[in-house]
């Protein structure tokens, strides 16, 4: 495809936003929406080295509602919700291309 818009007289930007581009959107789509949810989920590593509490993530301020002997249920859930919206909008706004990346190597078997 890049040789045919070379041999069109299209320039190396032309080709890069008007072929490549469009062709890779879906996975750039997929990898930086995985990306963000690996972020914005992390638990692990958050616990183990922030010390500060302005610096917690989600999953780690949700942590203190969870106590030896009990948890305040209701707050927990009503941080939980606040977690996942971000990345439900992120994915409905994001979704055509999110199915299209997934599926771009499948073959019908």
């Amino acid at each position: 495809i890049e040789e045919a818009a070379i041999i069109d007289g299209a320039s190396q930007w032309t080709i890069f936003f008007t072929v490549i581009m469009p062709l890779a959107r879906p996975a750039i789509v997929v990898t930086a929406l995985f990306s963000f949810m690996t972020a914005w989920n992390e638990f692990i590593l958050a616990a183990t080295f922030l010390g500060d509490e302005r610096a917690f993530t989600m999953p780690v301020a949700l942590q203190h509602y969870v106590g030896s002997f009990s948890t305040q249920w209701g707050n927990f859930a009503a941080g939980a919700i606040i977690v996942a919206v971000p990345v439900m909008v992120l994915f409905f706004v994001l979704q055509k291309h999110l199915i299209g990346g997934l599926t771009a190597g499948g073959v019908k078997g």
